[in-house]
């Protein structure tokens, strides 16, 4: 679960770490003279494509109109937050993130935060595995203080490094990153985060269910979503999308799409609707139609499910909502051969087995 940067802010103000006043618009915080106005969306890159300006007092509401009629990754606005502008003096990195491999969280900082953190060359940047059978310990902060060389703000580093760390424990979080963690003159300031939720720990967690989750798809996930199948945007310049029977065979066709060098605009695993008939699949169709794919690769491989079953329903969605470009039929299981037969006359390429139809979408 993605939480929107002003739920962020507020997780991290309840257990201490500093942040901006602000406000979800149409408020704006009593005081401050100088804003920011920062559209709130579920992605990150906001800064650099516009969503986030500055605004003296008397243009805050000629900005928000402005931006809250923009897109930014594919999402539309539906908040914008308001807050203090800060006048800071250095931007610094600091994360607390799992690290699978190591099975561990893991403490990252940079002495070089902002919008270029990606910019940032290896050796700038901190990474502390933390024990969880330890836990954070005053050595794990004195490693970080002693990485940003600066005695007045290290000790405060440090203090909002266990924060970070205790608030990652007890929320089951996945990531909470503050980027950039700022030093203004009375100290360190949160002016951005990003914090990720583990779903899996939802039972555990009540206080969650404020939590406004509308706005994490983008606006093609949510049109798969409401034909009952599951959708991934993947890349929104790509130009294929393949629809298959099975989130593990979605998993292995993305695999192989992007190890053929394909750009994916999105993977859609049809789940109940394999056997919902033409309807079922007539629906997916249209959700992906306007995005008018180069090549739609539809791989099924069914054992329960007759394919032939499956192909009718196939040909009368395709004539309900023809789609452009290729089609890239992989058809394969109980009746595969009377179900590629059927589907002969309508011009799809037709393949038995997965890798050589992977190998068909990069022909002509």
């Amino acid at each position: 679960m993605n939480l929107l940067e002003y739920q962020g802010k507020a997780l991290l103000a309840r257990h201490g770490i500093a942040t901006p006043i602000g406000a979800l618009w149409p408020e704006v915080p009593d005081g401050p003279r100088e804003f920011m106005v920062k559209v709130q969306i579920p992605t990150g890159k906001r800064g650099k494509a516009g969503g986030v300006r500055y605004a003296a007092i008397g243009d805050v509401e000629g900005i928000v109109e402005v931006v809250a009629t923009q897109r930014f990754g594919g999402f539309a606005v539906e908040q914008i937050y308001v807050e203090e502008y800060l006048d800071i003096v250095r931007e610094l990195y600091l994360a607390v993130a799992v690290d699978r491999e190591m099975g561990c969280y893991i403490l990252i900082f940079s002495s070089e935060g902002g919008t270029d953190i990606e910019e940032v060359a290896e050796n700038r940047v901190l990474r502390v595995p933390i024990d969880p059978w330890l836990g954070f310990q005053p050595f794990h902060g004195a490693r970080i203080a002693s990485f940003l060389g600066d005695a007045d703000a290290g000790q405060q580093l440090s203090r909002t490094a266990q924060v970070l760390y205790s608030l990652a424990v007890n929320q089951d979080a996945e990531l909470i990153e503050i980027n950039p963690l700022a030093v203004v003159k009375g100290g360190l300031v949160a002016a951005d985060a990003k914090v990720v939720l583990n779903d899996n720990a939802g039972f555990r967690h009540s206080e969650w269910a404020g939590y406004e989750r509308g706005g994490e798809r983008s606006p093609l996930e949510e049109s798969i979503a409401k034909t009952g199948a599951v959708g991934v945007e993947v890349d929104p310049l790509g130009d294929v999308v393949a629809i298959v029977s099975g989130a593990g065979l979605m998993m292995a066709t993305l695999d192989l799409l992007v190890s053929a060098d394909q750009k994916v605009r999105a993977v859609i695993d049809l789940a109940g609707t394999v056997l919902s008939g033409s309807d079922g699949l007539k629906n997916v169709l249209s959700a992906i139609a306007p995005v008018r794919p180069k090549v739609t690769f539809l791989s099924a491989f069914l054992q329960t499910a007759h394919c032939d079953v499956f192909a009718r329903g196939l040909a009368q969605a395709h004539g309900k909502c023809p789609l452009e470009g290729r089609i890239i039929v992989r058809l394969k299981g109980r009746n595969a051969e009377l179900g590629r037969q059927s589907l002969i006359p309508l011009g799809f390429e037709l393949h038995e087995y997965l890798r050589p139809a992977i190998e068909a979408v990069s022909k002509p």
